[in-house]
């Protein structure tokens, strides 16, 4: 048939004849031929060989169905490998958030069940232990938040069924924490406990009180001194708060306090 084809458009028009004797096949052949092609045309007593165009797709449809892979992945491996992905795209606080969140809350909640058994009752549990942990509500909101993300990454994957989809609304507003003022008395306590205990952090509250700007903006030193550093006031100021009494208290509040003269 490519032969036909080649003879027929070189020729353009031609006879019966022409074909039988320039591809040297029998009559019979070639006339099945002329009637079968959708390139030859009757013209008179002969034939006349017409180039087809064939319309192209300017568009095609792609299966983007993704087949379940059903993976018994642990909650622990999909948080790993969530945390891998996030890594790239989000900013440094952003991911030590994320990291935090998870390590903290998800991890020790979820780390005996696989990703594809939790159901959302498992979500609403796991709502009343952090709340019955004395974990703030904007807290709770960003953990569930963080492990929809990780649930709904994995089912879109198709690692997972989507047998767990569920939103985190909020149905009431949630009050923004009040910055706490120390009075004079917890001032001078305060001081005490820090020339005592913990002289290094000693500067950093005189700064922070006398310059009134955030933690961030007073620390020197290279990024990962400033992280060490801020590890280690964490640490030492949760002590300091229970010394004092403090309850909800930020290391940024002393911002908002006054040297007692």
């Amino acid at each position: 048939m490519d032969k036909f084809l080649k003879v027929a458009k070189r020729l353009k028009t031609f006879t019966l004849e022409d074909i039988v004797m320039f591809c040297e096949i029998d009559a019979e052949t070639a006339e099945r031929f002329l009637k079968e092609s959708e390139n030859i045309k009757p013209c008179g007593d002969k034939f006349e060989y017409i180039e087809t165009v064939k319309t192209e797709d300017k568009f095609k449809i792609i299966d983007k169905n993704i087949p379940c892979k059903n993976s018994d992945i642990t909650v622990i491996e999909a948080c790993e490998i969530f945390l891998n992905i996030k890594q790239k795209t989000l900013t440094e606080m952003s991911f030590q958030a994320y990291k935090t969140f998870i390590y903290s809350k998800i991890i020790p909640y979820f780390k005996k069940q696989q990703l594809k058994d939790i159901t959302t009752q498992d979500i609403r549990n796991f709502k009343k232990y952090l709340q019955e942990g004395g974990i703030s509500e904007r807290r709770i909101k960003n953990v569930l938040a963080l492990l929809n993300q990780i649930i709904k990454h994995f089912q879109n994957e198709g690692y997972i069924d989507k047998t767990c989809v569920f939103e985190v609304k909020r149905i009431a507003s949630i009050p923004k924490r009040q910055i706490q003022i120390l009075t004079p008395e917890q001032i001078v306590q305060l001081f005490k406990i820090l020339k005592k205990k913990y002289p290094y952090m000693l500067p950093i509250v005189q700064n922070l009180i006398i310059l009134k700007q955030p933690l961030n903006a007073i620390l020197t030193g290279s990024e990962q001194e400033q992280k060490h550093l801020k590890r280690k006031i964490r640490k030492d100021f949760y002590k300091i708060k229970q010394e004092l009494g403090l309850i909800n208290y930020m290391f940024d509040d002393l911002r908002f306090s006054n040297f007692v003269k």
